[in-house]
């Protein structure tokens, strides 16, 4: 009985290291691309990613410090291709973080333009985070 026991427990520690293992490699296949703050009135930004020549397959975006209003976002590729992206109306950080499969997979990306406001009660204006996955 005290063997089965054992046994139980080491596949336990087992999964339990495997599972902190793949969460960790997971973070780490996402990259920050790139922040903007946004204004109170209707507001264009371009997220620019430097000439990356990194491919990635899927994007985020994430909201800090308030909610964001959005009329249009649209990732440009490397090759002049575009993308418009589907988001929800409103962005917060209760709803951020929807993942953004890119056409064609592993691609390239230029940049990505929004189209948003903020109405924020704090005065804060909030900040768009872009993070795409390799």
């Amino acid at each position: 009985m005290k063997a089965s026991k054992l046994f139980a427990w080491v596949v336990m520690v087992l999964i339990g290291s495997y599972s902190t293992v793949a969460v960790a490699q997971n973070t780490l296949t996402w990259d920050k691309l790139g922040t903007e703050a946004v204004d109170f009135a209707i507001d264009h930004d371009v997220v620019s990613l430097n000439n990356s020549s990194k491919p990635y397959s899927a994007l985020k975006i994430k909201v800090i410090n308030g909610t964001v209003n959005i009329h249009k976002a649209t990732v440009h590729f490397a090759n002049g291709d575009t993308q418009d992206i589907d988001l929800p109306k409103q962005v917060s950080p209760n709803n951020d973080g929807q993942l953004i499969d890119l056409v064609g997979n592993k691609r390239l990306i230029e940049k990505v333009t929004f189209w948003y406001d903020t109405k924020n009660s704090n005065n804060n204006k909030a900040v768009v985070e872009v993070w795409g996955k390799v």
